[in-house]
């Protein structure tokens, strides 16, 4: 109650600690449902971060789903100043050993101009033509390139290149001061090699005659002996070819850009910048399988595992211990785990276990009841017997593990993909037979929830009674000490005149 009480004057009864002791007792059980609501927030918060191993163990297994993920190439460059190389299995790259020679580079066009005057107007008109100089460049609506030059200084012009929309992207200019009153036009094409190359006519007859435009001085490797025939006419068509070259084991292959896509199969080359400076042109290219991205996959398989693995040991010395939840999500991967991957038939199947490819379960031997070890159903990697593995029967760890019938429906589902699936079906449900279902996790966090939600209500029930027994106690103990002052000060009118009347003595 709140205010000053002045109870228990007329009656002299303790009347505010009576009211207490009685809420007091009358409230004890809110001591409990706060306990127990304490206890659902725990367990409520343990299904969190359960959901959040599993999560994050669907999506490890989802990133390891399919043959690719263990089937990984490396390509390695013996000189990584020539050139580096990536390899793609899934584009169809294999194992192999090949020489790079590198021959040029990817050049970019450039159109220079004599001096020109930067106060003089021009006039007449620019056209940008392909690089067979008779085929107009055209914009996006089909029309040929020109630039109004009339009127015109020099940097105007330059502006207007720039900024014409149909040349974006495909040549840019720019001015070099020769003197305080001339420069020269400087055109670039944006895109490398002979792809890029274009030829630009001036019909300004001062503009064509100040105009030697060429495309610089290039150098260039020239793959015949100078006595054989047309090695000068070759080797002027090297000097002022854009595009970079290599050859591959004698086979020469040409590229707008310095990267070679697929010029064997699935493997990607990069020319380095400086390469044709270089003293030595010729690098060994080795293709091979790259066990260490392939035992990176695996660990990585492993972690997801046993992150759900350890939480859940952990999870049992807490709130959660005795959990059916629990219980049942320790059931579905032990199912899993002791499940093989679909083979052949059979007899293969029976080959197909994570055992047989060096990736064992921990048992802790020293068990201990009351402090169980949280690695106890782990996995753990054998590295020797994978490295076995790898190199006796690398296509079956490839099969146990990342198979994938989502990706191919002739193949069985590894045990990326079965983990995947039930961390999915624990965590959101899913949809079977045309019906949708709830995860376990999501069911069991949903039970706590309303468990917390009664308490409370039940809390808050109780409350209110409280409230009201204080009220109607107040209001008693309020009556029964009016009641008792009067019957007090009735005595004590009644002793008053007694002592008035003659011959009274107490």
């Amino acid at each position: 109650m709140s205010g000053i009480s002045f109870m228990g004057v007329g009656s002299g009864l303790p009347v505010n600690d009576i009211i207490k002791a009685t809420l007091e007792a009358e409230a004890a059980p809110l001591k409990r449902l706060e306990h127990d609501k304490k206890f659902y927030e725990s367990q409520i918060s343990g299904m969190a971060q359960l959901k959040s191993r599993l999560s994050s163990m669907g999506d490890a297994m989802k990133d390891l789903q399919g043959l690719d993920k263990f089937q990984q190439l490396a390509a390695n460059s013996s000189n990584d100043k020539l050139f580096t190389a990536t390899a793609d299995h899934v584009a169809g790259a294999t194992a192999g050993n090949y020489n790079i020679e590198v021959l040029a580079e990817a050049r970019s066009y450039r159109h220079v101009s004599g001096e020109l005057s930067t106060t003089d107007p021009f006039s007449g008109t620019l056209t940008f033509f392909e690089k067979d100089g008779t085929t107009p460049l055209k914009d996006s609506n089909d029309d040929p390139i020109t630039i109004d030059t009339n009127g015109k200084t020099l940097d105007e012009i330059r502006a207007a290149i720039n900024s014409h929309e149909g040349l974006q992207g495909k040549v840019s200019a720019n001015l070099v001061n020769t003197s305080e009153t001339h420069a020269r036009l400087v055109l670039n094409a944006d895109e490398s090699g002979e792809a890029g190359r274009f030829t630009a006519n001036f019909s300004d007859a001062t503009i064509t005659k100040d105009t030697d435009l060429s495309s610089g001085e290039f150098q260039g490797l020239a793959p015949v002996a100078e006595s054989d025939p047309g090695y000068d006419a070759y080797k002027e068509d090297l000097a002022n070819n854009l595009d970079a070259r290599i050859k591959i084991d004698g086979i020469e292959a040409t590229s707008s850009t310095n990267r070679f896509e697929n010029v064997i199969s699935g493997v990607t080359i990069d020319v380095t910048a400086g390469a044709s400076g270089q003293s030595e042109s010729v690098g060994g290219l080795e293709v091979k399988r790259d066990d260490t991205a392939i035992k990176d996959n695996i660990e990585a398989f492993v972690k997801a595992y046993n992150d759900v693995i350890i939480h859940l040991n952990e999870a049992k010395k807490g709130s959660l211990y005795g959990d059916s939840t629990i219980r049942s999500i320790e059931g579905e991967m032990r199912n899993i785990l002791y499940s093989p991957t679909e083979g052949e038939d059979a007899d293969d199947t029976q080959k197909n276990f994570l055992a047989l490819i060096g990736i064992e379960v921990f048992v802790d031997k020293s068990y201990d009841p009351k402090n169980p070890s949280s690695r106890n159903g782990t996995l753990e990697v054998d590295s020797a017997a994978l490295t076995k593995a790898l190199d006796e029967n690398f296509d079956k760890v490839a099969h146990i593990l990342g198979s994938s019938k989502k990706l191919d429906d002739t193949q069985p589902s590894g045990y990326a993909e079965r983990f995947s699936d039930l961390a999915t079906r624990l965590v959101s449900g899913g949809v079977q037979d045309g019906q949708s279902y709830k995860g376990l996790v999501q069911i069991r966090t949903e039970g706590l929830g309303k468990e917390v939600d009664r308490i409370n209500d039940k809390v808050d029930s109780t409350n209110l009674r409280l409230e009201l027994l204080e009220a109607r106690l107040v209001k008693q103990f309020s009556a029964i000490d009016g009641i008792v002052a009067k019957f007090n000060s009735t005595g004590s009118f009644i002793s008053q005149q007694m002592a008035g009347l003659p011959g009274y003595t107490k």
